[in-house]
């Protein structure tokens, strides 16, 4: 009726595999790098800011005039009392023209 030594070890051996198991399972798939780059060296992709560090009416009614002409746009937050707004490059030099006007 002796405690068995054994059985502990091969608990604590079982968690310890389970535990690196899970570890390796739920890791994130990408490293995190923190917050994009803002400003004219930013790599957004596919989109290009044709109104930059603007205040929000300004962006969201630039943003109702490109819809209305069918350009596809999005908004982007800088920090908190300016946003960009971005389309994608096939579309930079009609809407920067719309906005001109």
């Amino acid at each position: 009726m002796g405690f068995d030594l054994g059985i502990l070890v091969w608990a604590i051996g079982i968690i310890g595999v389970l535990m690196l198991m899970t570890r390796w399972a739920f890791k994130p798939s990408r490293p995190r790098t923190g917050r994009p780059d803002t400003g004219p060296n930013a790599n957004l992709g596919l989109l290009i800011p044709v109104l930059s560090q603007a205040p929000r009416s300004q962006v969201l009614s630039a943003k109702n005039l490109l819809s209305l002409q069918g350009i596809r746009c999005s908004v982007s937050r800088l920090d908190r009392d300016s946003y960009d707004l971005l389309v994608f490059g096939a579309d930079a030099d009609r809407a920067r023209e719309l906005l001109a006007e």
